[in-house]
């Protein structure tokens, strides 16, 4: 019994983290959940990516590990764990109801694809109006925003990296933004439409969660989000950076 309960409460803290909670959410989640379960001595250390879960059981010390390569926002299951937790202090829930609730919340679907591509383009669209875009700037950031969720997608599907994903994205959506520089003419800024795209990429999240973490006096996983922000950052910088330097050096485009 107390080996399921810990497999229920690491898969538990799992998801949180999977789907974009907080260290110290996912930490008190799972304290509550083995206190709910009547797991004793349940010691656990959560980071960004890694969960370090012991407690006693019944033939002696139960440790249990689990690694989370990737994070992705989705406060719906983040919020369904969190309620498995409520449901579990008040004792609305059982081990059996808890495993069955925690799969059904592992399992709330996702944004599809075309959802993904209509936010991202209106996003940029209206990132582009917000930074002073007119018209032109407006419509060729929404075609751009359109361009890097398909991007995003393709190559999350491919498996490529994260650090060549957000390159490729930003280098396409400041491309075509320059291309259209090109057509239209000294009346366009290109500047409006590439910014007002590149916002829906920036880290915002990790950013803020890496200093609510640091705040929260866990310096390790606060540093870590952080430099991912700053690693994501520098990859769009370097995708707009080079090509500028294309179009300047081979296109010839005025800028």
């Amino acid at each position: 019994m107390t080996d399921r309960a810990i497999e229920l409460v690491v898969e538990a803290g799992k998801a949180m983290l999977e789907n974009g909670g907080e260290v110290f959410r996912a930490q008190d989640t799972m304290e509550i959940m083995a206190h709910s379960l009547g797991v004793r001595d349940f010691h656990v250390y959560v980071l960004t990516n890694g969960i370090f879960a012991s407690a006693e059981g019944e033939d002696g010390t139960i440790s249990a590990v689990r690694h989370v390569p990737r994070v992705s926002i989705h406060l719906g299951r983040v919020e369904a764990v969190n309620a498995i937790s409520r449901e579990l202090a008040e004792g609305k829930l059982d081990l059996d109801g808890a495993e069955k609730a925690l799969r059904d919340a592992c399992a709330i679907p996702a944004y599809g694809f075309k959802v993904s591509l209509l936010a991202g383009a209106v996003g940029s669209g209206c990132f582009a109006f917000l930074f002073g875009g007119a018209g032109p700037e407006i419509v060729t950031a929404f075609c751009a925003g359109i361009v890097e969720m398909l991007i995003m997608q393709w190559f999350h599907k491919g498996g490529v990296s994260k650090v060549f994903t957000d390159i490729a994205a930003a280098a396409a959506c400041t491309a075509l933004a320059l291309a259209v520089r090109g057509v239209w003419g000294a009346g366009y800024n290109p500047s409006g439409a590439i910014i007002g795209a590149l916002m829906v990429l920036t880290p915002g999240v990790a950013l803020t969660m890496g200093i609510r973490d640091i705040i929260n006096a866990d310096y390790l996983s606060g540093t870590i989000r952080l430099f991912d922000a700053l690693l994501c950052a520098g990859c769009l910088a370097c995708g707009v950076a080079l090509t500028y330097m294309a179009a300047v050096g081979f296109w010839r485009i005025p800028l």
